[in-house]
């Protein structure tokens, strides 16, 4: 029926939801019983997107050694929830456009139209009308897309959905772990709510998760949130000002930074290590390197590999700015796209 299938645009920041509403829409619809397939366009590298999105047929590029089946395919008679619908090419936009106009599409490198019955939610953090006027999304595409629209405003504009998100999420965690952890006081709640959130609903899933599973019997205390808060603070002031310098430097300048930070880090970790050991001298972060020669006999685990490194530097970024995506990228001097598949290859996203 119509309501079934008509398309769904649900815009709003990075981290505030869009999936969880996605799923929603999936699971209140006639469609429940189908499958809900979710693809982020942005974490699928350019020149495999269409392949993943309509499927490919054997001998169609170097590598496609046997027939294969898209995500449309896979998503038929149920949901294919596109997100960050905002990053695909516009060559791959022409195929978006004539699925949901005429719900069928060809495979890569094939020639047999396959039809499709399902229906289409996508999500944008970005204005996609400016994407329009810029000339990186077609006008025809937006208006099939937005049929319905659906704005979710950042968690700092709807404190009052941060109580019972904060019991979803430690029921949630409760389930998963299979350890009961006790609400939080009304001091957290009140922390919580003064917070800006600039990574929204993401940002405080995390945050409580993380807390949780470092608090004894798992129980969150205002200490906790209020250093957090503090040390959000902080980081934004931190930031660097655009005066007199270009954004390439001042972003170079972040990410040394983080480096230097990340190695102090390290350093430390490495240290409590060395202390940890029975039969070893007490040993200072700053010896360690020095006379790393003279030591050769203390088994210490090795220098971190560049990934290794890479992956801790993403994580600690992420976690600075609050799980925010595009500022993350930012600062790391990185692509959206890039950062997606960096964060799909170190099992972080």
């Amino acid at each position: 029926s119509a309501p079934t299938d008509i398309t769904v645009l649900i815009t709003g920041e990075s981290g505030t939801g869009k999936e969880v509403v996605a799923s929603a829409i999936h699971s209140n619809s006639e469609r429940r019983g189908g499958p809900f397939i979710a693809v982020n366009c942005g974490a699928i590298a350019e020149g495999v997107l269409e392949s993943e999105l309509f499927g490919h047929e054997r001998g169609a590029f170097t590598g496609a050694v046997a027939q294969r089946k898209g995500m449309f395919e896979a998503a038929t008679g149920g949901t294919i929830f596109l997100d960050e619908i905002g990053e695909v090419p516009l060559a791959t936009q022409v195929k978006l456009l004539r699925v949901i106009e005429q719900k069928s599409f060809m495979r890569v490198g094939g020639s047999e139209s396959i039809s499709v019955d399902l229906r289409v939610v996508a999500a944008t953090s970005k204005d996609l009308l400016e994407e329009v006027e810029r000339g990186n999304f077609r006008r025809d595409l937006y208006f099939r897309l937005s049929v319905v629209k659906i704005d979710l405003p950042p968690l700092r504009e709807r404190t009052e959905d941060i109580s019972p998100l904060v019991y979803h999420f430690l029921k949630q965690l409760s389930r998963e772990k299979r350890y009961e952890y006790p609400p939080v006081g009304e001091e957290v709640l009140n922390l919580l709510k003064s917070y800006h959130w600039p990574g929204n609903v993401r940002e405080l899933r995390n945050l409580l998760e993380s807390l949780a599973l470092l608090s004894p019997e798992g129980r969150i205390s205002p200490k906790q949130v209020s250093e957090y808060i503090q040390k959000q603070a902080q980081f934004n002031k931190s930031l660097p000002v655009l005066t007199g310098q270009s954004l390439e430097a001042s972003e170079h300048q972040v990410i040394l930074q983080a480096l230097m930070s990340l190695k102090s880090e390290i350093t430390a970790l490495r240290n409590i290590i060395l202390k940890g050991l029975e039969s070893m001298p007490t040993v200072e972060a700053h010896e360690v390197g020095a006379d790393w020669q003279e030591r050769g006999q203390q088994e210490v685990k090795p220098a971190p590999s560049m990934e290794e490194m890479e992956k801790q530097l993403i994580a600690r970024t992420l976690r600075e700015v609050g799980g925010n995506r595009r500022k993350a990228a930012k600062l790391l001097g990185i692509g959206e796209r890039t950062l997606y598949r960096k964060l799909d290859k170190y099992g972080l996203s």
